[in-house]
C-alpha cells in the first residue's frame, strides 16, 4: 500500500501545496486525484438521492398500489433526510476529533452497506418481515452516509487545494453530484425500456426487479471510490494544527510531494534548516498566548482543540464563536442553506404528479395514487415511469449540469459570497414569476418548463453549490468539519419541512384550477425564502477574496484558510496573537 501510495498522489508539492511559500498557478495533473477521490463519492450522493425518487413510485406500485394517501413516501424520504442530518453532524464533529481520513472510508462503506440493505428489503416469505419498516431503516442508515460525506469531501478538498485553485476544485467535487443524478436517470431510462420490451405477465415482479436494479447499480462507484479512499493520507494541515504532530505531517507531505515542506502562515524566518530539511515549527507554541496581554501562559500549552479538555474546549469554543463574534458567520451559512433547501428541494421534488403537472401531462380525473400520471385507458406503468423519467431528466438535471459547469470556469473569477447573494435575489424573482404563471395566467408547459431549467442553472450556479462550499473555507480548521456539518445540518431541515409542507400539494388538472392557483402561491413562500437568504448572506457571511474597487462582484485574490480562521477580528484575534507571539520567541532563540 505504501508504494501505491506514493504513486498515486506523488506531485510537485513546490508549485502545487498551499503549504507552500511559492504558489505557481499550474496544477500538476495528479494533484486533482484527491478531487476525483472526493468527486466518486459524491457522484454516488447524488445518484442514490436521485434514483431514490424514481424508485419510490416504482415501490408504492409494487406494495401499496391502490393508495392515494402519498404519506408512506413522505415517511421514506423524511426518514433519509433526516438521516442526511445526523450523518452530517455527527460525521463533521468526529473528523474534527478524530481525523479526515479515518471517517472518509467508513461513511462510504456504510453507505454502500445501507444501499444494499435498501435493495434487499422484502415482506418475506407470507408477511414474515415488513418490507415498510425495512426501508424506513435502511433509508436512515443510506442518509447517514450521504450526510457524512457532504463535511469530509468538502473539508478534505479545501485543506488539500492550493489558494488559488480552491474554489474550482471544490466546485468539480460538487459537479459529480449532479452527474449522478443524470447517472441515475439514464440508468432508469435503461431499466424502464428494457421492461417495457420484455412483454411480462407479471407486470409486479417487473417493477419489483426494476427498482432494485436502479438502486443497486450505484453500488460500483461506490466500490470504486472506496479503494481510493483509504489510500489518501491525512491531511497535514489535520495534523500539524490539531494533533500538534508537525513530524508526521511533515511525512505525510513528503510522501504526498517531491520536495520538502514550508508551512502556510508562518514566514521564512520562523524556520532553521538543519542540513538539507526544513523543520516545521511546533504548534504547541501557538496555544500559549491570549488575545489579552493582561494574561499569559506557558509557551508549552498545546493548542484547545476538540481533543483537549472539555474546559480548555468550551473555552475556546465560546471566546472564538461568542467573544470574537464568529458565530454570525456560522449562523450565516447555516440559515442560508437552510433557506436554499427549502426552496431547492420545494421546487426540486421529483414526485410524478409533480413533473408532470410542470410537464402539462397530467391526466387524473380523481384521487389517484402518487406514481399514476394517466388513467386514461390503455396508459401502461412503464408508460407514465418512462415519461417520469424523461421529465426529470430535462426538468432537473439539464439545468443542474448546464449551472455546475458554469460555476466551474468561473468560481475564480467571481465572488462566491456576491454570487451567492445576487443568485438568491435573481432567484426571489424568478419564483415571483412562476408563480404569477400559475396564478394568473397559467401559459402551458413551454414557459414554465423553461424558468424551472433557468432556476436549476441558477441554483447550482449559485447557492446550491456556494453553501456547500463556503463553510469550508471560512473556519478554523479545528472546527472545520463541525461547523459544515451544521451548516448542512440546517439545509437538510430545511429539506425536511418542506417535504412536510409538499404533503399538501393537490395537483389538479387543467389552467385556473384551485390546486394550480395554490401551487402558485407556494412558489410566493419560497421567493421570500429567497429575498431572505440573500440578506443573511449579504451580513453575516465574511468575504473570501480580496476585493477592491466598487466591483464586489468579481472577486479579486483568494484568502488563505489561515487567514480566513482569523475570523472577524483578523490580526487582532487571540489566535493572530499566538501566532506573532510564537514567532518572536523562535526569532529570539535562533537569535
Amino acid at each position: 500500500m505504501g508504494r501505491f501510495h506514493a504513486r498515486l498522489y506523488k506531485t510537485d508539492r513546490a508549485r502545487d501545496f498551499d503549504h507552500e511559500q511559492v504558489r505557481a498557478g499550474i496544477v500538476d495533473p495528479q494533484q486533482t486525484t484527491p478531487v476525483l477521490v472526493a468527486g466518486l463519492g459524491f457522484f454516488l450522493d447524488g445518484y442514490t438521492l436521485f434514483a431514490s425518487n424514481i424508485a419510490l413510485p416504482m415501490i408504492s406500485y409494487v406494495y401499496w398500489k391502490d393508495e392515494v394517501s402519498s404519506l408512506r413516501l413522505t415517511c421514506i424520504n423524511i426518514a433519509t433526510l433526516a438521516g442526511t442530518l445526523f450523518g452530517m453532524v455527527l460525521f463533521g464533529f468526529l473528523a474534527d476529533k478524530y481525523g479526515r481520513k479515518k471517517m472518509y472510508g467508513a461513511e462510504l462503506l456504510l453507505l454502500i452497506t445501507a444501499t444494499l440493505g435498501v435493495v434487499m428489503s422484502s415482506n418475506g416469505e407470507n408477511g414474515s418481515m415488513n418490507v415498510y419498516g425495512w426501508l424506513i431503516w435502511w433509508r436512515i442508515c443510506v442518509g447517514i452516509g450521504v450526510g457524512a460525506d457532504y463535511p469530509l469531501s468538502a473539508v478534505i478538498t479545501s485543506e488539500f487545494a492550493p489558494t488559488k485553485h480552491r474554489a474550482r476544485m471544490m466546485a468539480s467535487v460538487f459537479f459529480m453530484q449532479p452527474l449522478g443524478q443524470i447517472a441515475g436517470n439514464l440508468v432508469s431510462l435503461i431499466v424502464v425500456a428494457v421492461a417495457r420490451g420484455s412483454n411480462s405477465d407479471d407486470t409486479l415482479r417487473t417493477v419489483d426487479s426494476m427498482w432494485r436494479w436502479v438502486l443497486g447499480i450505484g453500488v460500483i462507484p461506490g466500490a470504486i471510490a472506496t479503494m481510493f479512499r483509504f489510500a489518501i493520507p491525512e491531511s497535514p494541515r489535520y495534523l500539524v494544527d490539531i494533533e500538534d504532530d508537525p513530524v508526521t505531517a511533515e511525512f505525510d507531505a513528503t510522501t504526498l510531494f517531491s520536495e520538502p515542506p514550508v508551512s502556510p502562515g508562518f514566514d521564512s524566518a520562523s524556520f532553521a534548516p538543519t542540513g538539507s530539511s526544513i523543520q516545521l515549527p511546533p504548534m504547541s507554541s501557538l496555544a500559549s498566548e491570549s488575545g489579552d496581554e493582561d494574561h499569559e501562559f506557558s509557551a508549552s500549552l498545546p493548542p484547545a482543540t476538540l481533543n483537549s479538555h472539555w474546559r480548555l474546549a468550551q473555552s475556546d469554543i465560546f471566546r472564538y464563536f461568542w467573544t470574537e463574534g464568529n458565530w454570525r458567520a456560522l449562523a450565516g451559512t447555516a440559515i442560508a442553506w437552510l433557506l436554499l433547501d427549502f426552496g431547492f428541494y420545494g421546487i426540486g421534488l421529483s414526485s410524478p404528479q409533480f413533473l408532470a403537472k410542470t410537464w402539462g401531462t397530467l391526466h387524473i380525473s380523481h384521487a389517484a395514487p402518487n406514481w399514476m400520471i394517466d388513467d386514461r385507458p390503455g396508459v401502461s406503468i412503464f408508460d407514465m415511469l418512462f415519461d417520469t423519467s424523461v421529465h426529470g431528466l430535462i426538468v432537473l438535471n439539464i439545468g443542474s449540469f448546464v449551472g455546475g459547469l458554469l460555476l466551474i470556469l468561473f468560481a475564480h473569477r467571481i465572488d462566491r459570497v456576491a454570487l451567492q447573494k445576487y443568485t438568491f435575489l435573481v432567484l426571489a424573482a424568478l419564483f415571483i414569476a412562476l408563480g404569477a404563471l400559475f396564478v394568473c395566467t397559467y401559459t402551458g408547459p413551454p414557459a414554465i418548463v423553461t424558468l424551472y431549467i433557468f432556476g436549476q442553472i441558477l441554483f447550482n450556479f449559485g447557492p446550491n453549490a456556494t453553501t456547500y462550499m463556503i463553510p469550508a473555507e471560512i473556519f478554523p480548521t479545528r472546527y472545520r468539519g463541525t461547523c459544515h456539518g451544521i451548516s448542512a445540518g440546517f439545509g437538510k431541515l430545511g429539506s425536511i419541512l418542506v417535504q412536510i409542507f409538499s404533503t399538501y400539494y393537490h395537483f389538479g388538472t387543467g389552467p385556473g384550477t384551485v390546486s394550480t392557483q395554490h401551487h402558485g402561491i407556494i412558489l410566493f413562500v419560497f421567493s421570500a425564502c429567497m429575498v431572505i437568504g440573500a440578506a443573511v448572506t449579504h451580513f453575516w457571511i465574511p468575504p473570501l477574496q480580496q476585493n477592491k474597487g466598487k466591483n464586489k462582484f468579481w472577486g479579486g485574490k483568494p484568502y488563505t484558510l489561515e487567514t480566513m480562521a482569523l475570523g472577524r477580528m483578523g490580526g487582532k484575534s487571540r489566535d493572530a496573537g499566538l501566532r506573532k507571539r510564537a514567532q518572536r520567541q523562535r526569532a529570539m532563540s535562533f537569535s
